[in-house]
């Protein structure tokens, strides 16, 4: 018998993935006491973000035996604890095996070295920050759920992706099982939302139309923690490290329990994948090691599968398959996995506004947006955002996601240390975006009376998430 949408959305608000795995098992899902020393299966999908979840999901759905490996270790919600961590209050499982914090205003105090939610990987010229927990980016990220403009979609997909499509069909599809909405009224108007609408009011001052952004902040508890009823979190701006009181809906609460329930699907957190060739029979062998949570390997393995979906995000993907394709491990991989990488045009602009009080404290969920095509070299999208450790500032800060298709940087393997990094990004590469955002903030201060590495003017989950139900849709529709 099927779990009811209600018990699924139970387990799935407790974060209790493994029992719901457990339930499924014992409704004919088929997992036995010896699940844990399985090696192979029909298919393994390498990370639970964006697009392993839906690969998950899709695979479970048409019944094909499939593994998730994710790397970082699932966080259930815990009101007593209501975030990971914070500029206020640095702790051990923030960061993944780092020594010393680093984040945008934060100071960098040691910490513990451990298997925390966030990596930040120090690269030639930019860090580069990535998630690493069950649900990926969608545990950390600001929650907006916006897709890009067709005409700059059209440019970077110009043949083959038909935007109508996305538009119809993948868009709506991911953004109703992410539970996507607008900020409602009563929260907008409320306190923490005060520098939401002063942003709104400069932005349209200077003459461009702002619109709401769809969000996947929980509503429900934002209105708790308005109330007094739950820890705070999200309306305190300390929501950049995961919100343990569930004010994130998070792929851990959509895509993933829905894959588990399937019967068809297993999720081994803590299995970081190292390395990848390919099986003698066919299909492919995939290198594990097993994580304590002090970061510490605790067992290797080797798995294998005759389908494999690499998942793991823009930078460990690159890292994954790059190493295996210049170690000779999958040397017939493309010559250009590894090229293109961009920053998507991501600019943060901060800009006083000391003559209205915004109530102390600022809340996490961004409100709204404008994209601005023709006024720059570079088109942006700018957002209503708010910077941590900043919160309490007299002042507005503004996101920008700039439309850049020409400046790209390279992973490479660097066969004397073992490792791929970033080998030629430099500061100039983001220099175009951060002018956009520079003319950007001059204009509005006038005006107040005193998956390539850009996604085209959006911030990129909706469309990582589109982009792998269409592969999926197709993939399953050809029978794997």
């Amino acid at each position: 018998m099927p779990l009811s949408r209600r018990a699924l959305i139970g387990l799935a608000m407790n974060g209790s993935l493994a029992g719901l795995a457990d339930t499924a098992a014992a409704q004919g899902g088929g997992r036995s006491a010896g699940d844990s020393r399985r090696g192979h299966f029909r298919a393994i999908v390498i990370g639970s973000g964006s697009g392993g979840s839906v690969a998950a999901l899709r695979l479970g759905r048409v019944g094909v035996d499939t593994l998730v490996l994710e790397r970082g270790r699932e966080w259930p919600v815990a009101p007593e604890r209501p975030v990971l961590g914070s500029a206020h209050g640095i702790t051990d499982t923030m960061f993944w095996r780092r020594a010393t914090a680093r984040w945008p205003a934060m100071l960098p105090v040691p910490v513990r070295p451990g298997t925390g939610v966030m990596e930040v990987s120090q690269e030639s010229g930019l860090d580069i920050a990535c998630a690493a927990a069950v649900g990926g980016g969608s545990v950390v990220y600001t929650g907006v759920t916006l897709a890009p403009p067709r005409r700059y979609f059209e440019t970077l997909y110009p043949a083959g992706l038909r935007y109508d499509a996305f538009l119809h069909t993948c868009f709506p599809k991911v953004r109703a099982m992410l539970g996507a909405s607008t900020l409602p009224g009563d929260i907008y108007r409320s306190a923490p939302f005060t520098h939401s609408r002063v942003w709104d009011r400069q932005v349209r001052r200077a003459s461009w139309r702002t619109f709401p952004l769809h969000s996947t902040f929980d509503w429900s508890v934002i209105r708790r923690e308005l109330a007094g009823g739950a820890p705070l979190s999200a309306t305190v701006g300390q929501s950049d490290f995961g919100c343990g009181n569930g004010a994130k809906k998070s792929l851990t609460r959509s895509y993933l329990p829905a894959a588990v329930a399937t019967g068809h699907v297993r999720l081994r957190p803590h299995h970081e994948v190292v390395s990848l060739r390919p099986r003698r029979r066919g299909g492919y062998l995939v290198g594990v090691h097993r994580l304590d949570t002090d970061g510490s390997v605790v067992g290797e393995r080797e798995l294998s599968c005759d389908m494999l979906f690499v998942a793991a995000g823009t930078l460990n993907t690159n890292r994954l398959l790059v190493a295996a394709r210049e170690r000779g491990d999958l040397p017939d991989l493309s010559a250009g996995i590894g090229t293109g990488f961009g920053d998507n045009g991501d600019q943060l602009n901060l800009r006083s506004q000391p003559l209205v009080f915004h109530g102390g404290s600022q809340a996490a969920p961004s409100a709204s947006a404008a994209f601005l095509h023709h006024e720059f070299a570079l088109p942006p999208l700018v957002e209503n955002w708010m910077l941590p450790s900043c919160e309490a500032l007299p002042a507005v800060v503004s996101f920008g996601v700039t439309v850049d298709h020409d400046h790209g940087g390279r992973f490479r393997y660097d066969r004397a240390a073992g490792r791929v990094h970033l080998s030629d990004w430099t500061g100039d590469k983001s220099a175009a975006a951060a002018s956009a955002m520079h003319y950007y903030s001059t204009r509005v201060a006038l005006a107040k009376s005193w998956l390539p590495g850009n996604v085209g003017g959006a911030n990129p989950s909706l469309t990582i998430a589109a982009l792998a139900e269409h592969a999926l849709a197709g993939i399953v529709a050809a029978g794997g």
